[in-house]
């Protein structure tokens, strides 16, 4: 009996830490989760665009389908300053935030390959899910379909907090999001 107990937690083990995107006990520790899938023509990868946890870590995870190396997935852990803590806490905690809907969708034809945000937010409860098809908060605005002041913030606190974890390109933030964000550019 315990050498089978002791073969399942193993497998269980394994199982969980290979695929990383899966959610661990989604419980009080996490602060907020985003799991993306990223779709093309010919495949479909989930993985953890970001997660956070109360205790001021965050996990990033690269996409299989945009990994260089194509082979293994990159994936960090980082201990966030202070401020970097408290900005995604303070976006998490807009009271606005709880009020937006479900789901928020670009309004253009998207043709080869596109990303999908799953994002769920820690409330009493149960979680707020708000799903995100192409975050682009000037593309929606340009096309008369803005998403809420509270969404823009924390999409934009989401993509920085994602370069500042995984050490991407601080391009990724458009102009738009360095304007929600207060920063130069």
């Amino acid at each position: 009996m315990q050498s089978t107990l002791v073969v399942v937690l193993t497998l269980r083990f394994l199982v969980v830490g290979d695929n990383f995107a899966q959610s661990p006990s989604l419980g009080k520790d996490i602060v907020l989760e985003v799991i993306a899938t990223h779709t093309t023509l010919e495949s479909e990868d989930k993985y953890v665009d970001l997660r956070v946890f109360f205790d001021g870590t965050a996990e990033w995870q690269s996409s299989m389908l945009s990994n260089s190396q194509k082979t293994k997935r990159l994936a960090v852990k980082k201990t966030l300053t202070q401020d970097e803590f408290m900005r995604i806490k303070s976006a998490v905690t807009e009271p606005k935030l709880a009020a937006v809907g479900p789901r928020y969708e670009t309004r253009y034809a998207i043709v080869d390959s596109y990303t999908e945000w799953m994002i769920k937010i820690q409330r009493p409860g149960q979680p707020q899910i708000i799903q995100v098809l192409e975050f682009s908060p000037g593309l929606a605005r340009t096309m008369k379909h803005p998403y809420p002041d509270a969404l823009v913030k924390l999409g934009c606190n989401i993509k920085k907090l994602r370069v500042d974890v995984s050490g991407e390109s601080n391009k990724l933030l458009d102009s738009e999001c360095k304007r929600a964000l207060g920063t130069a550019g």
